[in-house]
């Protein structure tokens, strides 16, 4: 397997960037509060106020994204799908034309439309693997984890145990706290430390 560097970020640093006008560390702070990374615990009112600074502020197309999933979720404000599909719409345009320019959180979130079927977008599970899969390349911390997960069930992909464990292991080492504890949920339906 290639040599995956995955990337983690500062809180502050995030907070500050984005006030300066950075877009992406807007939708990192917004996502490391909706999904518990970086540190950050889970805070969806948190998670949506920075998705919608990058959103309305900034014009960032990740924010965008990240506030459609505010709205489809109910996390942070109240629960809203018509909402959450313009949001999607609006913002998959845009997203494509960064994933071009390979921006892996751009790339990371065109697989959750394929998973999800978002704005239209066909669902399609090996097709959601093979972007998420991209993004975990470029060391989309969350796309390592997601690619464990997809491993392990088989979602658009052949499962593979091994595999599944070399990624989880890989987002755990890098303070994941969900990778390590699925990691921890496996062993319990089988020895995962006998998988090598």
């Amino acid at each position: 397997m290639k040599e995956i560097i995955p990337m983690t970020f500062e809180i502050e640093k995030l907070e500050q960037d984005s006030k300066n006008g950075d877009g992406l560390s807007a939708y990192i702070l917004g996502r490391s509060y909706f999904s518990t990374e970086n540190g950050a615990e889970c805070n969806y009112n948190k998670a949506f106020e920075w998705y919608k600074y990058g959103a309305e502020i900034l014009n960032d197309p990740r924010c965008i994204y990240g506030e459609g999933i505010c709205y489809d979720d109910g996390a942070g404000v109240k629960q809203d799908g018509q909402k959450a599909n313009e949001l999607f719409i609006k913002a998959y345009e845009p997203l494509t034309k960064l994933a071009e320019m390979n921006d892996p959180f751009a790339i990371f979130i065109l697989g959750a439309y394929h998973f999800y079927g978002f704005a239209g977008v066909e669902k399609d599970d090996a097709k959601a693997f093979e972007k998420i899969y991209d993004a975990a390349m470029m060391g989309h911390l969350a796309g390592i984890y997601d690619i464990g997960t997809f491993y392990y069930n088989g979602t658009g992909v052949k499962i593979d145990y091994i595999k599944s464990k070399e990624y989880l292991k890989i987002a755990s080492e890098a303070g994941l706290e969900r990778a390590k504890q699925k990691l921890d949920e496996w062993e319990k339906d089988f020895n995962i430390n006998d998988i090598e």
